[in-house]
């Protein structure tokens, strides 16, 4: 099983579990690999989805950084729980 198939097959069960914020930060990574699936004109190898995901993370913990700085404390945590469930992979 690839690791696409592994987020799909997790955000089907975060759905049938009804954890929204799951489901959420999953459809985003979903949706972000479907784009350079499109991109790239064919299949991502379970490197580039890994490469994907650290990107993300990094874009997260970019925002967390600016978040912390204007005083937004709650968009901070927000960033970090959507890493929480990045990092899994």
């Amino acid at each position: 099983m690839s690791l696409l198939d592994t987020i799909i097959a997790d955000l089907t069960t975060a759905m049938k579990a009804k954890e929204a914020e799951r489901v959420s930060v999953l459809r985003m990574v979903k949706a972000n690999l479907m784009n350079r699936k499109i991109e790239k004109g064919g299949e991502l190898t379970d490197e580039e989805i890994t490469k994907a995901l650290q990107s993300l993370v990094k874009q997260r913990r970019d925002s967390i950084e600016q978040y912390e700085a204007a005083g937004r404390t709650d968009l901070a945590a927000k960033e970090a729980a959507e890493i929480t469930v990045i990092d899994v992979y």
